[in-house]
C-alpha cells in the first residue's frame, strides 16, 4: 500500500473502532472487512499493537476470531486488555471471552 491507501485504511479502521459500543467486541478480520479491506486482519492487529497506551480508542474491544485475547497470558498487554474487558462485564477464562454478564437479563 502506498501512503494514501495506508492513511485511508487507518482512518477507516479507527472510525469503525471508535463506534464499537461498550460491552461489545469485534474480531480483527471483521474490523478489516468493515473498513473495506478484507483480508487485512494482521494489519489491523499491527495498528492496535502500535496505538499509544493513552489512546482513547477502545482497542481492547478487538479480539481474535476464536474470541480470545491475542496477547500471551500474563503479559502487560494481556493484563491491560483483560482488565478493560472485565470492567465492561466480560468473563474471561484463560484468554477466552466467555460471556458478558451485562448482557444477561436478570
Amino acid at each position: 500500500m502506498t501512503n494514501q491507501p495506508i492513511d485511508r485504511f487507518k482512518s477507516q479502521v479507527f472510525h469503525i473502532l471508535s463506534e464499537i459500543p461498550k460491552g461489545e467486541c469485534i474480531a480483527y478480520g471483521e474490523l478489516a472487512k468493515l473498513a473495506g479491506f478484507p483480508g487485512y486482519a494482521r494489519q489491523v492487529g499491527s495498528l492496535m499493537k502500535n496505538l499509544p497506551k493513552d489512546t482513547k480508542l477502545p482497542w481492547h474491544r478487538v479480539i481474535n476470531a476464536q474470541r480470545r485475547i491475542s496477547f500471551a497470558e500474563n503479559t502487560d498487554g494481556y493484563l491491560r486488555q483483560k482488565e478493560k474487558l472485565e470492567n465492561e462485564g466480560w468473563v474471561i477464562v484463560g484468554n477466552k471471552l466467555t460471556i458478558n454478564e451485562n448482557s444477561i437479563k436478570k
